[in-house]
């Protein structure tokens, strides 16, 4: 039951993705847009997008993300902030702190550090 809810979410999600970094792909700096973005690859350095990111599996961010939306697969280590909902699914992991709209985290799944739910209107990207 639950496997068929991951997958719609997944799914409805990617038909959004305007870039993917592949699972050969390392990036090094800060990758800031308004479009989704899907990580298969690392990233060492922040991310923010108005848009959702999704850390496939294999995905590994080493750096702080800001986002609409966010489903983790993989592994990320630093703080997210996210408008809406996070997603931590069974293979995911966070460790940082969350700053989240709402936040669901299957069985298995990891998160390492504080976590902080807020209202949309006082989600805020900016560091404190």
């Amino acid at each position: 039951m639950f496997g068929v809810v991951k997958k719609s979410i997944d799914n409805s999600m990617s038909n959004d993705i305007e870039t993917v970094i592949g699972s050969n792909t390392v990036i090094k700096g800060e990758i800031n847009g308004s479009g989704s973005l899907r990580v298969d690859g690392v990233v060492e350095g922040g991310i923010s997008v108005t848009g959702n990111v999704v850390i496939g599996e294999s995905g590994r961010i080493n750096g702080d993300v800001a986002a609409g939306e966010m489903i983790v697969s993989g592994q990320v280590e630093g703080n997210v902030t996210t408008e809406n909902c996070l997603s931590i699914f069974s293979t995911g992991q966070v460790i940082g702190d969350v700053k989240v709209g709402s936040l669901r985290i299957d069985e298995g799944g990891m998160l390492k550090g504080r976590s902080e739910m807020t209202p949309k209107s006082q989600t805020s990207f900016s560091e404190d």
